[in-house]
């Protein structure tokens, strides 16, 4: 609660309602689903499957809204943290792997024609590196003295 006595969840109600938006208007305008801004707006933290898509959540129901969503999630963490709170109880989310992320898709369009390139240079500096050191002896006789040698 605030110094007001409001929860978060009335604040984010009381905003909407102020901006006289139903929940199918901020529905269709933030892509959130309903039944996410229901959520919020009832204080029900717990339907969230992690703090993480709490906090995203939060962050742009509020900033839609105006308010200030940095605010908003400090006073969550206060509500969370204090004790009988009755928050949610996520597993902590530092415990979970990370995962390892590979590089941006622009990288890996870019890395393969670029390797491919590289390659087909070396290639064709090494054959004219190699016909340049291949000795220039004649590999039989010139095409005039041929024709002399089978008449």
């Amino acid at each position: 609660m605030n110094a007001e006595g409001k929860t978060i969840g009335e604040m984010l109600r009381t905003a909407r309602e102020e901006k006289k938006l139903s929940v199918e208007q901020v529905n269709r305008e933030t892509k959130m689903s309903v039944q996410t801004i229901r959520s919020l707006e009832s204080d029900d933290f717990g339907a969230f499957p992690s703090e993480t898509y709490l906090k995203g959540f939060l962050r742009t129901y509020a900033q839609f809204l105006g308010l200030d969503s940095a605010r908003l999630w400090t006073m969550m963490g206060t509500r969370t943290q204090a004790p009988g709170a009755g928050g949610p109880a996520w597993e902590t989310e530092s415990a979970l792997r990370e995962e390892k992320l590979g590089p941006p898709r622009w990288i890996r369009r870019l890395l393969l024609p670029v390797l491919l390139a590289a390659i087909l240079v070396l290639v064709i500096l090494l054959v004219r590196e190699r016909r340049r050191s291949t000795p220039a002896t004649g590999q039989g006789p010139a095409p005039s003295e041929a024709r002399v040698a089978s008449g």
